[in-house]
C-alpha cells in the first residue's frame, strides 16, 4: 500500500486552537498554487511505487474551498499518473457549510469518495469560544446532506472546551451518534503555543478542562461509542465495522506516502522529507520547478521512537515481528526492558496474539495518558 496526502493550506478564518500551516488571506494564490502542486507531483510521484497507491487525502487548511474548476484541474493532473476511480478511498476535508447535494456530486465525479466534516461542536457558545465560523444549523444540515446521499464520510467533535461540562459533551456526542456516521474521531481540545486560544489561556480568559473533567468526557465518549457499535480503534478515532480510516492508518503502520504543499510530510518507507511552511516560497519555487522539499535528520533509532509512538496510538498496538523486521534485534531487546515495569503498573498489555505475531498496547482507560507510558519506553 502506499499513500498520497495534499495540502491545501486556505482558510475562511483560522480557528483559535489551530496550530496546523494555514492561512485565511492567501485566497489570491489559488490558482498559482494548484499549478505549483501539479508541479511538484510530477519532480516527486516516483518516490513511491505508483502501483501501489491505494489513497487519497486532501487536508488542510480548508479543501472544500477550493472553486471546483481548480479542483478539477489538479484531479485532471493527477489521473495522468493514476486511476483515482480504482482508489479505496479519496478524502477531502469540508466546512459545513460547503457540504450540499450538488457539492458531493460533483466530488464524486471527480472520485472523491469520502469527506472529512469539521463539526467540532453543536453548541453556538461552544463554535464562538474556539473561532469557528459556522453555525450548528449548517452541521446538521451537511450531516443530513451526507446521509441521505449515502455518501462515506467522517465527522470531528471536540471537547474538553472553554466552559463546557460533561453534560454538555455528552449532548454533542448523542446528537452525532443519532446520524450514525460511519466515521468519526474525537479530539481533547489542545493548548499549543502560539494559537489564540493559548494566549487567552495565559491571560486567564479560559481554562483547560481539568484532568477529572478529561476522563469523564473520555469516559463518556467510550461508553456510548460502544453502546453504538463503534470500533475505538485509535485514541481520537472511531468506526462502524469495516469503515475505519484506511489513508489516516497509514501513520500508524509505516506505509510509505507522499505529501504535496508546504509543511507536508513524506515517508518512503525509509526516508521522511517535508516541506517547510510558506505558501509564497513554495509557490515561487514550484513554478521554477524547483524543489522546496527537505530530508528529516533521522537514524534508525529515531525511526524506531516514531514506530513505537504511532504504534501505541492504536488498539492494535506495538508489533513485535514486523519491529524486529525493521529495526532489528538491539533495539527491540532494548524497548523490551522497560515493559515488565509498565506491564505491572497496567500501563502496557499484550494485545491477542495470532497468525501474525505478538502486539504490546496501551489499554484505553490509559489512552490520556498515554505521552507519559511513550515517554518511558522510547529509546
Amino acid at each position: 500500500m502506499a499513500g498520497l496526502y495534499i495540502h491545501i493550506p486556505f482558510c475562511r478564518q483560522k480557528c483559535a486552537y489551530c496550530d496546523f500551516f494555514s492561512s485565511s488571506n492567501a485566497a489570491e494564490n489559488m490558482v498559482q498554487y494548484i499549478e505549483a502542486l501539479g508541479n511538484e507531483w510530477d519532480i516527486r510521484k516516483n518516490e513511491i511505487d505508483l502501483t501501489k497507491l491505494t489513497t487519497l487525502y486532501l487536508g488542510g487548511g480548508t479543501p472544500s474551498l477550493i472553486p471546483f474548476a481548480l479542483l478539477k484541474r489538479l484531479f485532471d493532473k493527477l489521473k495522468k499518473d493514476i486511476d483515482i476511480l480504482s482508489l479505496e478511498e479519496v478524502t477531502l476535508e469540508a466546512n459545513p457549510e460547503d457540504i450540499t447535494s450538488e457539492s458531493l456530486k460533483r466530488y464524486s465525479d471527480l472520485g472523491i469518495n469520502r469527506v472529512s466534516v469539521g463539526i467540532q461542536s453543536f453548541a453556538s457558545r461552544e463554535l464562538t469560544e474556539i473561532g469557528r465560523d459556522h453555525t450548528p444549523k449548517a452541521s446538521r444540515e451537511a450531516l443530513q446532506t451526507l446521509a441521505t446521499a449515502g455518501f462515506n464520510y467522517s465527522a470531528d467533535l471536540m471537547y474538553g472546551l472553554p466552559g463546557q461540562s460533561a453534560s454538555d459533551w455528552e449532548k454533542n456526542l448523542s446528537e452525532l451518534l443519532s446520524y450514525s456516521p460511519p466515521h468519526f474521531s474525537a479530539y481533547l481540545l489542545s493548548y499549543e503555543p502560539g494559537t489564540r486560544l493559548y494566549a487567552r489561556m495565559m491571560q486567564g480568559k479560559v481554562e483547560e478542562a481539568t484532568e477529572e473533567v478529561a476522563y469523564e468526557m473520555f469516559n463518556i465518549l467510550c461508553n456510548e461509542a460502544d453502546s453504538a457499535g463503534y470500533h475505538h480503534y485509535e485514541i481520537s478515532n472511531l468506526a462502524l465495522p469495516g469503515m475505519e480510516a484506511i489513508h489516516n492508518s497509514s501513520y500508524w503502520n509505516y506505509t510509505p506516502y507522499i505529501g504535496l504543499g508546504p509543511s507536508a510530510h513524506s515517508f518512503d518507507g525509509n526516508i521522511r522529507r517535508f516541506n517547510p511552511p510558506g505558501i509564497k516560497n513554495y509557490i515561487t519555487k514550484l513554478l521554477k520547478k524547483t524543489l522546496t522539499v527537505e530530508t528529516d535528520n533521522e537514524n534508525k533509532t529515531s525511526r524506531f521512537n516514531d514506530y513505537i509512538i504511532t504504534s501505541l496510538r492504536t488498539d492494535r498496538g506495538f508489533d513485535f515481528r514486523m519491529a524486529e523486521k525493521l529495526f532489528g534485534k538491539r533495539l527491540l531487546q532494548e524497548f523490551c526492558k522497560q515493559i515488565p515495569r509498565l506491564f505491572e503498573n497496567g500501563d502496557v498489555e499484550f494485545s491477542e496474539t495470532n497468525v501474525q505475531g505478538k502486539f504490546l498496547r496501551i489499554p484505553r482507560k490509559r489512552w490520556l495518558t498515554s505521552d507519559g507510558v511513550m515517554r518511558e519506553l522510547i529509546l
